[in-house]
């Protein structure tokens, strides 16, 4: 659990006031919001996932640029978690 580029670990605590029941949460809903792991390539890894009998949950996005991109996607594993998978590449 890094950023990119760094060594150190990062780990993001939220606290809500108010929660209500539901099925499969959204990544902006109270509880365990979502795992977020690096990998080194992210459509090989969706594949994977809805091999598993995942579910996408969105698109892939570039946050970086054109020269250096920095890929994000959602997307749920086979036990309902969403997961955010992120590649950087150099």
């Amino acid at each position: 659990m890094t950023f990119p580029g760094q060594e150190k670990p990062f780990l993001e605590l939220l606290e809500y006031k108010s929660s209500e029941d539901r099925s499969d949460p959204k990544v902006d809903e109270l509880g365990l919001r979502h795992l977020s792991f690096e990998v080194a390539d992210i459509q090989s890894t969706i594949t994977k996932i809805l091999e598993a009998g995942g579910a996408k949950l969105g698109e892939i996005t570039n946050f970086g640029t054109t020269d250096a991109p920095f890929y994000i996607v959602y997307i749920r594993d086979c036990e309902g978690n969403i997961l955010e998978l992120e590649q950087v590449s150099v």
